[in-house]
């Protein structure tokens, strides 16, 4: 077994990879539970006069069971009348079937609540017995004079029992459903048993049941009527008052559920003790109620949740009463009022909160570390902590389980109170009342409060459920190390003192109380009890250290209930001359100890309890109320929360988005565990479903437009950003702070039982809108001239520079492979795209025809005047402020930037159509540009040429010198007349030449720019192929063998392989490295640029030559030998 706890030991120092923080609820594993509650049932194995009490502790908590799953049923239930089907006349032809099927879906339902009917009976009359009992026992001690004592667990069921018939009543007052289904039944009954013969009469029992559904408060009046035949059980009653507010002072509780349970009974307790009937029972009269503590607790917690999404006010039951006084009771003043609305809004409280949980955090982590730290260096791992340190430990734990449950029932509070007084602004315009008490409720500050305070819980929560292996261990030998130390060592005094007077009888019974005590709890060394000389009243010869063994044991449920009740009776039956004030001190210590060693040896159950915040999902009475089937999730407070954090765009608040989601998770497990209705869980699930789908498009949406911003930012030319933040607002056009880097960390959050790869699915999205911003980018291309080609560059460097900073965060597509699906370029055989085409046909049907060059500025200018049509574009892609550039002030930076631009084509377009058409596609363009020329001058040029050279004259003679200028000029005018007046000498013959040169010049121009960016990439790669330029001077010829084998990328990389290769133990992966090898052979190859340059212009005049062949000797007229001076057949003097 040794080796095994080594072997366990040994997994929490092993590396798990896990780059995110814990932003969300927490994940409770599936295990077994090994804090199984008996019921009472091994309270024979300890001999006490409390164990009797235990068997009606017993039945007390069966039937609190029991009716809970009542609670449950009638909170949930859901009419089913109204899916039945109705008769809509008398003489209907189908009404037998009808109401055979209405009886046959309705009598399981009915009996439900008939079995709910009788559990209220025979728990209202167990109740009054029980109180029978007691009364009778106090009738006993009153004649003996003898002072009754009942165990605070005793009462503590009692108090829980009032609580349930104050919640089913409640609920059945809540639930109009259950009436009219039960009216639907009696209905389809009585037409059945009308119709069959023999059928049972369930008259009276269904008259009965009408009467208890119908009646408001039907379990309370039954409960009160059969209290009145019960002497003295406002005695009773008081004590169960004077408990609850003694708990509520003295803050005796863990769960929220205890601290609501408490305030909920005292009002009802005073509302059943007063009697209209019976003057002495005037709760405002008795002695032995301290009501002016209870109107304080009450005008200190005015409102109390009661369940899902009910509340109560505690003032109206006591107002109800008969003999209320308002004079004793007393009234709140307006700024009373004031005083408890603020301290029910948390948002008040918010700053004191935060700072007691960042304290808590670091102390508690402080303290896990310790642990840790002491368990590594220990031998043995039970001596890694003395019992001081454990001790410490404990009462942090203690400590955090405080604060987690005073945060869960502030929370619930607050949800009440929100409840208990909705927003009634008439300018609100609400469908249904719901609205008004959840989502006009919460004011912005309010929300943010809300979320961080269940981030706070959520967040310790889960710390305390992820070290529950380690701390639990250590709180069982504290519990079990201090129950000893009470039972051997402060008790020995006890039972010391006790013996020296064992002739007196009091003492002689406290005594055989202590030795009770003594015998349920000692755990003594070695398993034998020694022999104690204080048994008979002496000391001890010698102060010997009592030894006790350090187990990591606690107490049974049973065994702890008997030795507080054993320690209660002690101090409340002994009197203050049996005791020292030492004594009693040690005994009221230990006893105010022990009340929470039930929540520490069940550190799970407990957070899980106290951390429930289920209410702020259900929504049942507002369903009833409302008459729907469920509410749109902008209703639904999780959601609300998470969509505010999302829109309000606050980087502080980022971390808590998960945390509202985990509402969800309470809600669904309270439907599966605790309800025990399917149909919640798929209305959750459901719910969850669609929020979540909203929660990533949202987070993804955000994160896509801040990453488009931060590259957009990055681009945008530095002194052009330095001068637009003089003029417009700093920081407009820089990043905007966010958080998103944790939410993006997030690969598996926890939702309904479902592991979510939260980063996975953002990177889908992002993959999606890479596509869509790629595509919105070449439609806005598609939809604008060629000038805009800059602005699709700019486009595609941003979201280039966009992949590279999601690629940090998520795994994406290669971004080359997305542009090229999208461009539609991805096929083996075509180098075709539609980026490409888009270009060549801007070439041909708008640049060609409808610009002029310059060649003094090198650009091309829009003419003027055009001979063509408008060119047919597609229509322009809707505005898209993130498509673009991020947002609307960068959009406006680039949209001014890019318009000094689109006044004309020069050599910014040129690079731009170069960079997105690369080599690849550039052939393509150039062809289709030169098939254009050729078919101008084969199909357009030719015929036109040929027919206007037919209109020279037939002699070009000068004129003579007397003719002058004017008489020169008209001379040629009107030998050219024909020419002159043709009629498509300017749309066609003109308007084709301009598209055949400046087709030429562009040719020229991008044979330019590709020359300047071949040139820059080999200026960049030169230095890793090892050319210097006393080399490159040399040229091919002159070069001695071949250059890559020397060349530093090659050269050194051969070399680390060989020595690797070499050592076989350094090298792992030998064909990687030749792999590696042999790709730096290639790069070499193809970044060396090759020594005689190849002109693509040349190339282009020599296809141009080409396609002038035909044409040629036609165009050039008759070679006579010498220069022609009066011919006109030559092209040149048609075109001069």
């Amino acid at each position: 077994m040794a080796e095994v706890f080594d072997r366990v030991a040994m997994l929490d120092n092993f590396p798990l990879i896990d780059d995110q923080r814990h932003i969300e609820g927490p994940a409770v594993a599936v295990d077994i539970d090994t804090h199984v509650d008996y019921n009472y049932a091994d309270r024979n194995a300890y001999e006490t006069q409390w164990a009797e009490e235990t068997v009606v502790m017993e039945r007390l908590a069966d039937v609190l069971k029991q009716g809970e799953k009542f609670i449950n049923m009638v909170y949930t239930y859901r009419s089913c009348s109204k899916a039945l089907p109705q008769v809509k006349t008398a003489d209907q032809a189908n009404k037998t079937e009808i109401y055979e099927g209405s009886y046959a879906v309705l009598e399981p339902e009915v009996k439900k609540l008939k079995d709910f009917m009788y559990f209220q009976r025979d728990a209202i009359k167990l109740f009054c017995d029980q109180i029978k009992k007691l009364t009778v026992i106090k009738k006993q001690k009153d004649k003996e004079k003898e002072k009754m004592i009942i165990s605070e667990s005793l009462v503590w069921y009692l108090i829980r029992l009032l609580d349930l018939f104050a919640l089913l009543d409640a609920l059945k007052n809540m639930k109009a459903c259950l009436n009219n289904d039960f009216s639907f039944y009696r209905r389809a009954l009585g037409i059945l048993r009308g119709r069959s013969v023999g059928a049972d009469d369930q008259t009276q029992e269904n008259n009965t049941l009408y009467l208890f559904l119908a009646n408001q408060n039907s379990i309370t009046t039954n409960l009160k009527t059969d209290l009145q035949n019960v002497e003295m059980y406002d005695d009773i009653f008081a004590v169960v008052v004077n408990q609850c507010a003694d708990y509520l002072e003295a803050e005796r509780y863990m769960l929220p559920i205890e601290k609501h349970c408490l305030l909920r009974v005292m009002p009802y307790c005073l509302f059943l003790m007063d009697n209209e009937k019976d003057e002495k029972k005037n709760i405002f009269k008795r002695k032995d109620l301290a009501l002016n503590r209870v109107a304080k607790l009450f005008k200190r917690n005015p409102v109390v949740p009661l369940y899902g999404d009910m509340q109560i006010t505690l003032e109206a039951l006591i107002k109800r009463s008969p003999h209320f006084d308002e004079k004793v009771w007393g009234t709140s003043s307006v700024s009373e009022d004031a005083k408890v609305a603020f301290e029910y809004e948390i948002v008040n409280i918010l700053d004191q909160t935060r700072a007691a949980h960042n304290d808590f955090i670091a102390r508690f982590a402080n303290t896990i570390n310790e642990i840790k730290a002491a368990q590594r260096t220990a031998k043995v791992l039970k001596d890694a902590l003395t019992l001081a340190e454990c001790q410490e430990i404990t009462a942090t734990v203690l400590r955090g389980l405080q604060l987690l449950a005073d945060w869960s029932a502030k929370v619930l509070q607050q949800s009440a109170w929100k409840f208990a007084r909705p927003n009634n602004d008439s300018s609100i315009e609400s469908q249904v009342e719901y609205e008004r008490v959840v989502k006009f409720n919460y004011k912005s500050e309010e929300r943010y409060a809300l979320v961080e305070f269940i981030a706070m819980i959520k967040g310790l929560a889960a710390l305390f459920l992820r070290n529950d292996s380690l701390l639990a261990p250590i709180i069982r030998r504290t519990i079990h190390d201090d129950l000893q130390e009470f039972v051997q060592v402060t008790l020995r005094e006890l039972i010391r003192a006790m013996s020296k007077s064992a002739r007196n009888a009091r003492k002689n019974q406290i005594r055989s109380e202590l030795l009770q005590l003594r015998t349920i709890a000692a755990d003594w060394a070695g398993g034998i009890e020694p022999v104690d000389p204080a048994l008979y009243g002496k000391k001890a010869e010698k102060d010997e250290k009592v030894q006790i063994p350090s187990r990591t044991t606690g107490p049974s449920h049973t065994q702890l209930v008997l030795i507080r009740n054993l320690v209660f009776g002690l101090i409340d039956k002994g009197e203050d001359k049996d005791w020292t004030s030492g004594q009693l001190k040690d005994l009221q210590v230990f006893y105010n100890k022990s009340f929470f060693y039930k929540y520490l040896l069940n550190i799970t159950e407990t957070v899980t309890a106290s951390t429930d915040l289920a209410d702020l999902w259900y929504r049942e009475f507002y369903l009833e109320l409302s008459k729907r089937l469920q509410f749109p999730i902008e209703m639904s407070l999780p959601w609300i929360l998470t969509d505010h954090i999302l829109e309000s765009h606050n980087p502080a608040m980022f971390d808590f988005v998960l945390y509202p989601l985990d509402l969800y998770n309470d809600a669904a497990n309270r439907a599966l565990r605790s309800l025990k209705q399917r149909f919640l869980y798929d209305e959750v699930e459901a719910e969850v479903n669609l929020c979540f789908d909203q929660l990533l498009f949202k987070i993804s949406e955000q994160i896509y437009a801040h990453f488009k911003v931060h590259a957009s930012s990055l681009l945008l030319d530095k002194p052009y950003k330095a001068q637009l933040e003089i003029v417009y607002a700093p920081g407009r056009f820089h990043v905007p702070k966010s958080r998103f880097d944790v939410i993006m960390r997030e690969k598996h959050i926890q939702l309904l039982g479902r592991s979510v790869d939260l980063n996975q699915l953002i990177s889908q999205r992002m993959n999606t809108y890479l596509r869509q911003n790629i595509d919105y980018a070449i439609n806005r291309f598609e939809a604008s001239d060629l000038t805009s080609i800059i602005e699709l560059d700019q486009q595609l460097m941003a979201l280039r520079l966009v992949h590279r900073l999601l690629s940090k965060y998520f795994v994406l597509d290669p971004f080359d492979t997305t542009l090229a699906e999208v461009n539609e370029s991805t096929s083996l055989v075509s180098f075709h795209s539609r980026i490409v085409l888009h270009i060549i046909f801007e070439l041909m049907y708008d640049f060609a025809p409808n610009f002029n060059y310059n060649s003094i500025t090198k650009r091309f200018i829009r003419a003027p005047v055009t001979f063509t049509e408008p060119v047919p574009r597609d229509a322009m892609p809707k505005s898209n402020p993130t498509f673009l550039f991020g947002n609307k002030a960068l959009n406006g930076a680039y949209a001014n930037s890019a318009e000094l631009l689109k006044k004309f084509i020069g050599m910014p377009h040129i690079f731009s159509m170069l960079r997105l058409i690369s080599k690849a596609g550039l052939p393509l363009v150039i062809g289709e540009v030169l098939r254009n020329l050729e078919l101008k001058f084969s199909n357009v040029l030719s015929p036109y040429v040929r027919e206007l050279m037919s209109g020279m004259p037939a002699s070009s003679k000068h004129p003579i010198y007397d003719y002058g200028s004017e008489g020169g000029y008209g001379s040629y005018q009107l030998k050219l007349q024909a020419i002159a007046t043709y009629p498509d000498l300017k749309s066609e013959v003109f308007q084709n030449f301009r598209e055949v040169g400046n087709s030429i010049v562009l040719m020229n121009l991008f044979d330019l720019a590709s020359t300047q960016l071949d040139s820059a990439r080999f200026i960049q790669a030169a230095p890793f192929l090892g050319v210097v330029p006393e080399d490159f001077a040399l040229g091919s010829d002159q070069a001695n063998g071949d250059l890559s084998a020397s060349s530093p990328l090659y050269a050194n990389l051969q070399r680390l392989a060989a020595t690797l290769e070499d050592k076989p133990d350094l090298a792992r992966s030998p064909a990687i490295l030749r792999d590696i090898v042999t790709n730096a052979w290639r790069a070499d190859k193809y970044y060396r640029p090759s020594y005689p340059h190849v002109s693509m212009f040349k190339s282009v005049l020599q296809r141009i030559n080409h396609m002038l062949a035909p044409v040629r000797d036609e165009w050039m007229g008759t070679d006579t030998g010498y220069i022609p001076i009066d011919s006109t057949t030559e092209f040149y003097r048609l075109w001069s």
